[in-house]
Order: C-alpha cells, then structure tokens, then sequence
C-alpha cells in the first residue's frame, strides 16, 4: 500500500447544485447534473493511519465542446468532449473522525490565507476499456493548493449505468511540491509522510434524466 497524507483534489463533470449540501453553482443551467460527490483523504504517520473528506466542492466553470451531442453522458467520455471544467474545495469543510485532525488539516494547508483548493481541468484522454465496462480516462490539470500551481494528473475510471455515470478517481500529491510541510503534530506524532493519496466518487446524469 503507498504512503499517504494529508491534502486533496477533485474532479467532477457538471455545474448543478448536488443534493444535501455538495457541489454549488457558480454558472449557468448545464446538461449535466451530479447526484453525489465525495472527497476522501487517507494519510500515514509513523504510528497510525487517518482519514478525512468532504462533500461540498464548489463548480465555477463548465462547459461541453461544441457541437454539443445529444448523448451529453457519453460527450463527457470522449476526449475533447469536455471543454471547461474548473472546481473548488473549501479547505474548511474537511472533517474527520479522528480527534483534532480537522484542525491540523486546515492550518497544515494554510486555510486563512488560502481558503480553497482549486482544479483547472486542461484534457482528458482515453487509455483504456476494461472487461468490467468501465472508461479508464486520464484527466490532465493543474491544481492549486497554498496558493501554488501544479500539474496533476488524475487517474479515473468511468461506468455508464443507465442514464448516469458511476465515477471514481484518485490521484497522489506530495505536499512539499505546494509548499506545505508536514504537521509534526499530527494526532500527536512527530512525523508525517509528505506522499498523500486523494480519491472521489461521483454519480453524474443527464440533467434532464
């Protein structure tokens, strides 16, 4: 298993407000439409593992290429289908269940100063189709964490199903690369590892499905 800690990312495919408090609309009426989304952090330290996500990711920008098809779910597979995509992550909505994590997180990542944590999608390409059905797609991106700038590369995985898209995807980040030390007080610890693991999940539909 891969030493992990403690920052994020996401990637989602819409611009509509996702039930029970997730995504939030910075733009206009989009095609498509996110049932669920969440973020999840693993991280390591010497001694003992944490874990911390958030529900609420913030969509500023989205927009299909044109000439829009009417399949809008199978547009959003299709390298180039997608134009724009840019997202956000307020730093201070990722909870944890472990005791004072929360609180490590948030100044770890300079949250006051840098309040979110933003992903600028640039392409994805298609790399595979596996037995199971799903789209293996690799999404390029540069993301923004403490106020530097960033190249990732998030790896995803897509299901059709229906009228939706099953969506998980992950990606590991370093947190020096951002100018973010690792928190020698981390529940207690001296160390942490500075490698850290960042997954989500999302349910996406055709909005008028």
């Amino acid at each position: 298993m891969r030493p992990q800690t403690l920052l994020m990312t996401v990637c989602a495919l819409t611009t509509i407000v996702v039930p029970n408090g997730g995504a939030q609309v910075a733009t206009g009426p989009s095609p498509l439409a996110v049932s669920s989304v969440t973020v999840t952090i693993e991280g390591t330290s010497k001694r003992a593992p944490f874990f911390a996500s958030t529900k609420t990711v913030r969509v500023t920008r989205m927009q299909l290429a044109a000439p829009r098809s009417e399949n809008v779910l199978q547009q959003a597979l299709r390298p180039g289908g997608i134009e724009a995509f840019d997202v956000a992550i307020p730093v201070i909505t990722l909870t944890s269940p472990d005791e004072g994590v929360d609180n490590h997180i948030h100044d770890s990542l300079n949250a006051d100063a840098h309040p979110e944590i933003i992903f600028h999608l640039r392409s994805i390409r298609d790399t595979s189709d596996d037995a199971m059905g799903f789209v293996h797609l690799s999404a390029e991106g540069t993301l923004t964490v403490n106020g530097v700038d960033r190249a990732v590369t998030l790896n995803v995985k897509v299901l059709r199903a229906g009228r939706s898209l099953l969506v998980d995807g992950s990606t590991d980040l370093r947190m020096t690369e951002f100018g973010v030390k690792p928190p020698k007080g981390l529940l207690g610890l001296l160390r942490t590892d500075p490698l850290i693991h960042v997954r989500f999940y999302l349910i996406v539909t055709a909005a008028d499905g």
